[in-house]
């Protein structure tokens, strides 16, 4: 026994010594916000439930990183959310000709806000952003994180005036779990693979181009269907204490253009935002962010009169931030004018936030 005994030792401390040669870096990272959030309405009444509430949410990192004896780096990164779920996972290997990615509902390419210099953040990605549902929020049109995806970012050093290129695509179809194993194909997948591309440009110190594009092949029934395509473009200038941004938004869902006659059908969204940042001092910021989008739509009647459905939804927000080591104590106020794409509801949000990094 005793023979046995050491010669277990012997094994288990090799295996552990070879192990340790090859172990990567590994880290935990996170934070946990609580927040307090008022919300009025004093437009139409019955759209979306309106008080007060508390709340607290949080979201832990786990990472870790190593090198390949072919000098390939690599680095994995699993998220656990709130509720204790494994989500947005995503690894990666470092190459000298690129950066090669495989990303389980994260890796967003969109530039949709990159415009933004919010003290807490843009009014449409937080809390009420604009509507009831995901459905009636202001709509920015897709992301590639909402999926697995599959990514090629080109190396930083490749292009001039500071470029940089990715791509991602989604193989199998847009949508899946981290846990799956194999592809669904039950039923007919209308939306089909998304494929989305995202360029930076740093011509000058303190600009920032920005650019994305997205679209979905026409898999599935296709029935004189309108696919999903969108992108955006944005700036985005620093100078000293005080940041401006601008930005626009396309997008076109994915629409049957076959319905019965006189249907009222969304054409696409035109989104158009500013943002305004100042850092009153290294603890203090405050931001003025505007957001518009109007939805285009229209119905065609049985002797071709066009009747135009057009609504244009307006968020303006206020964000106050301040920062004390790891603590951060913010105030964000939002007024939004016919939430939901619905003429005549008009909501005001506000939200009173910690936000604690570790």
């Amino acid at each position: 026994m005793n023979k046995l005994t050491k010669l277990l030792f012997s094994v288990i401390s090799s295996v552990m010594l070879v192990t340790s040669a090859y172990a990567g870096d590994f880290a935990v990272t996170g934070g946990v916000k609580t927040t307090y959030t008022i919300l009025s309405n004093s437009g139409t009444t019955g759209t979306h439930g309106v008080g007060k509430g508390l709340g607290i949410s949080n979201e832990f990192s786990l990472s870790a990183s190593g090198e390949l004896d072919n000098g390939m780096t690599w680095s994995y990164a699993q998220d656990i959310d709130g509720a204790t779920v494994q989500d947005d996972a995503n690894l990666s290997f470092g190459t000298d000709y690129g950066t090669f990615k495989i990303c389980i509902s994260e890796c967003g390419l969109s530039t949709k806000y990159a415009f933004d210099n919010s003290a807490y953040g843009v009014g449409s990605d937080n809390g009420y952003g604009g509507g009831a549902a995901s459905t009636t929020t202001m709509q920015y049109g897709n992301n590639i994180s909402g999926s697995n995806n599959v990514q090629y970012h080109a190396p930083a050093d490749l292009l001039p005036l500071g470029m940089t290129f990715k791509v991602g695509t989604t193989p199998g179809g847009y949508g899946g779990t981290a846990n799956d194993s194999s592809h669904s194909v039950v039923g007919t997948k209308s939306t089909g693979d998304m494929t989305q591309y995202a360029v930076t440009m740093a011509p000058i110190d303190g600009l920032t181009l920005s650019g994305s594009y997205y679209e979905f092949d026409a898999m599935g029934n296709q029935d004189a269907r309108q696919t999903k395509e969108g992108g955006s473009l944005a700036f985005n200038y620093s100078m000293g204490p005080v940041s401006f941004g601008y930005g626009e938004t396309k997008h076109a869902p994915a629409q049957r253009m076959n319905n019965a006659v006189a249907t009222q059908l969304v054409q696409h969204y035109e989104n158009e935002a500013y943002s305004v940042g100042f850092a009153v001092n290294d603890a203090l910021s405050v931001s003025y962010t505007a957001e518009s989008s109007e939805k285009q739509s229209r119905a065609i009647s049985n002797t071709n009169v066009t009747t135009r459905g057009d609504v244009e939804m307006d968020i303006d927000t206020i964000d106050v931030a301040y920062t004390m080591g790891g603590m951060t104590l913010s105030l964000s106020n939002s007024e939004t004018s016919n939430a939901s794409y619905t003429s005549g509801d008009d909501v005001t949000e506000t939200i009173v936030a910690m936000s604690l990094a570790f």
